[in-house]
C-alpha cells in the first residue's frame, strides 16, 4: 500500500541561499528498495519532493513499505549524510543529523499529520477509472 510522510523543520532566515543550495544538491538515493535489519526488502521508496518557502521546508515521500524502516534506512544513507551535516548548522531548532538515531529524532519531531492522501482509481490496463 502506497503512502507518504512528511516533514517540515525552518532555518535561519539570513541562511536561506545557504539552505537553498545544500537542498539542490541531494542525490539520488542509494536505493528505491526498502531493506529491514537482515537486508530483506520490504517496501520501495516511490518519490520524494522538498519545498521551500521564506525559512521553511517541507519534504514529502511517498513510499511502500513500514515507516521505521524507512527511516532506518534514510538515516543511513552515505549519499546523504554530507548534506544532512551541512544542513544542521542552520536550523532554528538545533538537531544532530549525524547519527541514525539523532536523523530519527530529527524526524520524529518534525513530522507532519497527513490529513489524506488520493490518487485517482486506475483499471488493471492504467487508465484512469471514470
Amino acid at each position: 500500500m502506497t503512502q507518504v510522510a512528511a516533514i517540515a523543520w525552518t532555518f535561519r532566515r539570513e541562511c536561506r541561499n545557504e539552505v537553498e543550495n545544500l537542498l539542490l544538491r541531494y542525490p539520488p538515493p542509494d536505493s528505491l528498495q526498502i531493506t529491514d535489519d537482515d537486508g530483506n526488502v520490504v517496501g520501495r521508496m516511490l518519490a520524494t519532493a522538498v519545498f521551500l518557502r521564506d525559512n521553511l521546508v517541507v519534504r514529502v515521500m511517498e513510499f511502500e513499505g513500514p515507516l521505521p524502516e524507512l527511516l532506518r534506512q534514510k538515516s543511513m544513507e552515505s549519499t546523504h549524510a554530507e548534506i544532512d551535516r551541512a544542513l544542521q548548522q542552520y536550523l532554528e531548532k538545533p538537531a544532530d543529523l549525524s547519527t541514525p538515531e539523532g536523523f530519527r529524532t530529527f524526524f520524529a519531531d518534525s513530522a507532519m499529520r497527513c490529513l489524506y492522501f488520493r490518487k485517482p482509481a486506475q483499471d488493471p490496463t492504467g487508465a484512469i477509472a471514470r
